[in-house]
C-alpha cells in the first residue's frame, strides 16, 4: 500500500490490521455494513490481483484458457471469465477489461497475481503477452451499494458499461473506471496510479458522504459479500469446485468452442450434473463455527460445507457454503458440525436480518 493512501485511510479513521496492513474498519463496522448493503460505500480493493498486458497474443491466450469469450473484446469492453483446470475446476475467476492502448487489465482474487501468472506461463510458448503484475504501480479503489453510481458522478467520473471500462481524470492524471466492484458485476472500481491513490480516496470519501454513505473496512466488506452470496477466490473459488456450482454462470460461454476444461464444464450443463450450489446460513449465537471447514448435515448424512463466516458485533453471524442439491434446499434445516449439532436454516441471497 502506498504511503499516501495509507495516510488518507488513517485520516478517514481507519483501524489498520498489523498483520495484513488492511483497514479493518473505520470506527463503526455495523454502520459500514449497512452502507455497503443499503446506501453507498468506498473501499480499498488493492489486495486484489492486478495484472496488465499489451502483447498482441494475450487476448487469444486467455480465450483458449478460460470459460468466456475474451478474444473479441473491443476497447472499453470487458467480461468475467474463469481459468479452469483440465478437470473443469476453478483456478481463478478474472474480470478482464480492455483499456485501449494500455492493453488488457486482469483483476483477480486477493494476493493471486502470482497464481495467475504461473498458470498462464504453463501454456505460453511463443505468444507475446506482455503480461505483468502491476500491483506496485496501481491501486484499486471501489464504490458499492445502491447509490454507487450517484457517488461516481459526484466524484466527476464517467459511468462505465457493466464489466467494461472508461477513462477519466483525477488531479490531472489518467484513471480507469471499471464496471465491477472487484468481486462481482455490481459497483465500480477505479484503477489509479499509486502516487494519486490517496488524493482519489479523499475525493471518493467526500462523494460517498454526500449520499449518506461511508468508508468501509474489511470486516464489513466480508459480511456484505457473504450476505450477497458472492464467492471469493481461495474460499468458494478453488480447485475443489467448478464454475457452475459456484454460480459463475455469467462467466461461462457454452458456444465459444474449446478451452482447457471445456468438455467437463459443458457436460455438467448438458446433463444437469451440477451437484452442489452456494447457500447462505445464519449461525446460532451460541455456536462458534470455523470458516472453511465446518460440515453441514441433514438427516444424519453429510450434506455440505461452510466455506466463509462473518461475525460483527451487534449483527447476526452469517455463513456461506456449498450444499448438495439432492440433500437440502433453501428453507430446510441443517445441523452444524455433526449430525446432532446445532440447527440452522438454509438461506437465499441476499440474506437480510
Amino acid at each position: 500500500m502506498p504511503g499516501n493512501l495509507r495516510n488518507a485511510l488513517l485520516k478517514s479513521g481507519a483501524v489498520i490490521d498489523g498483520a495484513s496492513a488492511l483497514p479493518l474498519h473505520f470506527g463503526a463496522p455495523k454502520a459500514e455494513l449497512h452502507a455497503a448493503l443499503n446506501v453507498c460505500m468506498v473501499a480499498d480493493r488493492s489486495p486484489a490481483a492486478r495484472l496488465i498486458g499489451d502483447g498482441p497474443d494475450l487476448a487469444d491466450l486467455l480465450h483458449r484458457l478460460s470459460t468466456n469469450t475474451v478474444h473479441a473484446l473491443e476497447p472499453g469492453g470487458g467480461t468475467a471469465t474463469v481459468l479452469t483446470t483440465a478437470k473443469g475446476r476453478i483456478v481463478e475467476r478474472l474480470f478482464v477489461s480492455h483499456l485501449g492502448d494500455a492493453g488488457l487489465l486482469l483483476i483477480g482474487g486477493n494476493g493471486r497475481a502470482g497464481v495467475v501468472l504461473e498458470h498462464l506461463k504453463k501454456f505460453t510458448f511463443a505468444e507475446q503477452t506482455g503480461l505483468r503484475d502491476c500491483g506496485n504501480d496501481y491501486s484499486l479503489l471501489a464504490l458499492g451499494g445502491p447509490l454507487a453510481g450517484e457517488a461516481l458522478a459526484l466524484a466527476g467520473l464517467e459511468t462505465p458499461p457493466p464489466l467494461g471500462a472508461v477513462g477519466g481524470r483525477h488531479d490531472g492524471m489518467r484513471v480507469h473506471v471499471l464496471g465491477h466492484d472487484g468481486q462481482s458485476a455490481n459497483g465500480y472500481s477505479i484503477l489509479v496510479a499509486n502516487a494519486q491513490a490517496g488524493s482519489l480516496w479523499q475525493g471518493l470519501v467526500l462523494a460517498v458522504s454526500k449520499t449518506d454513505g461511508r468508508a468501509c473496512g474489511e470486516l464489513a466488506l466480508e459480511a456484505a459479500r457473504i450476505r450477497r452470496g458472492v464467492p471469493a477466490c481461495g474460499s468458494e473459488l478453488n480447485e475443489d469446485h467448478n464454475p457452475l456450482e459456484a454460480g459463475l454462470w455469467d462467466a461461462v460461454s457454452f458456444d465459444k468452442g474449446c478451452y482447457v476444461g471445456q468438455e467437463v464444464v459443458a457436460r455438467l450443463n448438458t446433463y444437469d450434473k451440477v451437484s452442489r450450489r452456494l447457500i447462505g446460513l445464519k449461525i446460532p449465537p451460541d455456536h462458534l463455527v470455523v470458516a472453511g471447514g465446518t460440515k453441514l448435515y441433514r438427516n444424519e448424512k453429510e450434506a455440505g460445507l461452510i466455506t466463509s463466516i462473518a461475525a460483527l458485533e451487534g449483527v447476526e453471524t452469517v455463513g456461506l457454503g456449498y450444499i448438495k442439491k439432492r440433500s437440502a434446499e433453501v428453507g430446510d434445516a441443517v445441523q452444524l458440525g455433526a449430525p446432532d449439532g446445532p440447527t440452522t436454516t438454509l438461506q437465499a441471497f441476499p440474506m437480510t436480518d
